[in-house]
């Protein structure tokens, strides 16, 4: 990787520490995250003729802090999530990406979501903290799935296959985590008969649409108060 490219995405970040408060400062080298290992460079992957990508942004320009185990904070400008291999990464040139390590990273926030680890159907993931409670959490799943195209018969030609974002909410109580259906017979089996039926009043009196996502954290609040 050319040199003076990751001379200056250093500099870049070690500038971005120097407005920052010695809470949110640490070392450009990305020690922060893990005694041994904080991450690795890799190649950015080759154009397979699929359009789209691999990342949950096909545009990289974002502002993210990771917050590591130690409770230090990591300011990061072009930030993405691979939702193939479960990492962050971010791009430093047009052929290299930094993969950081999941050991050393306790909370993602990449623009305006926030993420944790969780494990989901056997392996470790990040996931999107929707919504939270005191005994609820509500989480989303990004994953890519390729889009097989066909080919038109007007023009025999055949499209590039595409990435295509798919979404999938779960709910995660105690140590169990469960796929969600937002619908309100669903949603009022999250609590128990007397707080279900309070909670669906308050949906009701409110005029609250169950399907939109950034309503669920002031359920959830109500539900607090119960």
């Amino acid at each position: 990787m050319n040199k003076l490219v990751v001379a200056m995405f250093l500099l870049s970040i070690t500038s971005l520490f120097a407005q920052r408060d010695e809470t949110t400062r640490i070392t450009n080298d990305y020690s922060g995250l893990t005694p041994n290992s904080t991450g690795a460079w890799i190649s950015n992957p080759v154009n397979d003729n699929i359009d789209g990508s691999i990342y949950l942004y096909d545009n990289w320009k974002s502002f993210a802090v990771i917050t590591t185990q130690n409770e230090k904070k990591l300011i990061i400008k072009d930030l993405n999530y691979d939702t193939k291999k479960s990492n962050f990464a971010v791009k430093v040139s047009n052929d290299s990406v930094y993969i950081f390590d999941n050991a050393g990273i306790k909370e993602v926030r990449l623009n305006n979501k926030r993420f944790k680890e969780y494990s989901l159907k056997g392996k470790k993931t990040f996931l999107e903290v929707i919504a939270f409670n005191k005994n609820i959490e509500i989480l989303k799943e990004y994953v890519k799935r390729i889009k097989k195209s066909s080919l038109n018969p007007m023009t025999q030609v055949k499209p590039n296959d595409c990435y295509v974002n798919k979404e999938t909410l779960y709910v995660k109580k105690g140590d169990v985590i469960k796929e969600l259906k937002l619908n309100k017979k669903a949603f009022g089996r999250l609590f128990n008969k007397e707080d279900a039926k309070k909670v669906l009043n308050f949906i009701k009196e409110n005029d609250i649409n169950i399907k939109d996502e950034n309503r669920l954290q002031t359920i959830l609040n109500y539900h607090n108060t119960l």
